[in-house]
């Protein structure tokens, strides 16, 4: 027999009450025991991993081992974490990740054979601002290949899983089982419920169990490691360490600029303030801005042959750019020095545009070329960081401005480009009132505290909802409030569809565990399940779910076994069969479960579109 299913539920009557549904609901999301904690930190521009055992974490929570062994080939470059490069062959086969990855496509792959590998580049931010993904999103390589990015995230993952394992494995002579490690996958706080769910789906697809798997919000990891560094680092103590301080956090990587405030309360817990921000202005953009720069001397024409034939000398460049962003400082004076590859960009030059390296350059303002080096002014080095420390800076002020974070005495600032002289000057000037506090590896600050937050989830106590969410409901028709084109009629009733019912605003702080339980009703006669489609938006109000700006974030089918049954022997009438759904906030992902009312058995949701609803989606906005 085919479903009778209706598009919408009827209004539903929300509480929020400790039932017996929600103990029941509680004791699903229990992780099992554990011995280790891993985080894996995926970085837009730079990616790592962190562990403590669960006995060290009691003895000590700073006593975290990170592999910090990441060295460049060819270069000066030592990092705490290995480039988020992937190589993978024709077929989709891993070959290599992180710096291994960057110096095998162009040292021991052969170029004529180049064609036959890929090389994947700074793609997490292919996640950022998108409303809905589906399995069928495309990443391009460093040549403009494209290739499923799902299967580019999960291998991606998973190096650094099976690094983990075999870098123990050597060290400690431990094998494990999926119960005796539970890991913590890092993601910008101001992602959305979609793009967090995705990253789930491919750390499960890497090997990493679901009920092991937790995910830390970038910035509030940081928060929770400074909680724990030892006041005699610094003589005056961290303020952040007392009951009642208020402190924003910004966490400046890669791709994002991840900012949210915390205020310390009692039992050493965190309470969030305001709402996650930020935007695309982390590191990569000042990169951005310098090989515009580079575009403007060189030509397209050079740099996509740099970019597809010549990777290793377009990698090379950009290795030593992130060298000189990390000595720039606000009082440099000289120029800034970087290596460039000159016989490679000169041989390139002359077959392209028939001109010399050296010609190209002689007109170049702020940069000049010197043999091998090429030296960068100070006023341009400014100008590659001008726009994105603009755009952090005006997120920062905005957040300040907000009558919820009256009273913020500190700004902690952490992240891959929080050591920089540059910014730390920058963020100083712009809040000279408020103390700036840059802690100890500042760049690793987001992975330990990861770490210690796999350990003790509860040390954050409210979160702060970055988007509103609803239902999509169906409403007894009414001429003076619904539009006309909304109007359908089920089983002799006109009612309105697409009506947006609210579970709960954005701006709402909700502790961790906040559960709102929704009674419903189907919309017709014997339907044997019902459909909840849940949706999100950035707007404190809106009225219909295809409204500008709200958009689908999954669905939860519950199956209605009885009233099925009934149908079919044609028994009762059951047009408004009721059943219960409980949304459980304040976590770092929403959860969603429902079940029947004569069920004891709760149906859990994935948050996952169908790839056909989310292709269309994103023309849409795309249009």
């Amino acid at each position: 027999m085919a479903e009778n299913l209706s598009p919408n539920t009827h209004d539903p009557n929300m509480s929020n009450n400790n039932s017996e549904e929600e103990q029941s609901i509680e004791s699903t999301l229990n992780d099992q025991n554990y011995l280790f904690v891993v985080a894996l930190d995926f970085g837009t521009t730079y990616s790592g991993y962190a562990f403590s055992s669960r006995d060290q974490f009691r003895k000590n929570p700073l006593d975290i081992h990170s592999h910090q062994n990441w060295t460049a080939g060819g270069t000066a470059l030592i990092s705490l974490k290995t480039p988020t490069s992937l190589l993978i062959d024709k077929d989709g086969n891993f070959v290599a990740f992180g710096y291994e990855a960057e110096d095998t496509f162009y040292s021991e792959v052969a170029k004529d054979q180049r064609g036959n590998f890929m090389l994947f580049r700074r793609f997490k931010m292919k996640l950022h601002n998108k409303k809905g993904i589906s399995d069928n999103l495309y990443l391009e390589d460093v040549a403009g290949k494209g290739y499923p990015a799902k299967h580019v995230f999960t291998l991606s993952i998973k190096a650094l899983v099976d690094h983990f394992k075999e870098n123990i494995r050597r060290s400690l002579n431990i094998e494990f089982t999926a119960t005796d490690l539970r890991w913590v996958l890092t993601v910008p706080a101001i992602w959305n419920d979609a793009a967090k769910e995705y990253m789930r789906q491919c750390a499960i697809k890497a090997g990493i169990p679901d009920k092991m798997l937790k995910i830390a919000l970038e910035p509030e990891a940081a928060s929770i490691y400074c909680q724990f560094l030892p006041i005699e680092r610094n003589p005056d103590g961290f303020g952040m360490t007392k009951e009642g301080t208020k402190y924003m956090i910004v966490d400046i990587g890669g791709g994002t600029a991840d900012i949210t405030v915390h205020e310390k309360i009692k039992d050493g817990k965190l309470r969030e303030l305001h709402q996650a921000t930020g935007g695309a202005c982390g590191g990569t953009a000042v990169d951005r801005e310098f090989e515009i720069r580079l575009t403007g001397i060189l030509g397209e024409n050079i740099m996509k042959k740099l970019r597809t034939s010549r990777t290793e000398t377009y990698l090379d460049i950009f290795r030593e750019f992130e060298v000189a962003k990390r000595v720039f400082t606000p009082n440099s004076t000289g120029p800034i020095r970087m290596t460039i590859s000159y016989v490679a960009l000169n041989e390139l030059s002359e077959e392209i545009e028939g001109k010399t390296l050296k010609t190209m350059f002689e007109n170049a303002e702020g940069m000049q070329l010197k043999l091998d080096k090429l030296h960068i002014d100070v006023a341009t080095m400014k100008k590659f960081f001008e726009q994105s420390v603009k755009e952090l800076i005006q997120h920062m002020q905005d957040v300040m401005q907000s009558p919820q974070t009256n009273g913020i005495s500190l700004i902690l600032l952490v992240g891959g480009s929080a050591d920089s002289k540059y910014i730390q000057s920058e963020v100083t000037s712009a809040f000279d009132s408020v103390r700036l506090i840059i802690p100890p590896e500042a760049g690793l600050a987001v992975l330990k505290g990861a770490v210690i937050f796999g350990h003790d989830p509860t040390l954050i106590k409210s979160r702060i909802l970055r988007f509103t969410y609803g239902t999509s409901v169906c409403e007894k028709f009414n001429p003076n409030i619904h539009k006309e084109e909304k109007k359908i009629t089920i089983d002799g009733e006109d009612i309105s569809i697409d009506c947006f019912k609210m579970i709960l605003s954005a701006g709402t702080e909700v502790d961790i565990g906040h559960k709102v339980i929704a009674v419903y009703s189907t919309a017709s006669v014997f339907q044997s399940g019902a459909e909840v489609k849940i949706f999100c938006t950035p707007k404190k109000e809106i009225k219909y779910t295809d409204e500008e700006g709200c958009f689908l974030l999954g669905k939860l089918f519950i199956p209605l076994p009885l009233n099925l049954l009934m149908g079919i022997l044609g028994i009762g009438n059951q047009k408004e069969q009721p059943f219960v759904v409980a949304y459980i906030f304040g976590d770092t992902e929403l959860k969603v479960m429902g079940k029947d009312m004569f069920s004891s058995t709760f149906t859990s949701c994935s948050l996952k579109m169908r790839e056909e609803e989310v292709d269309e989606m994103e023309h849409e906005n795309e249009d």
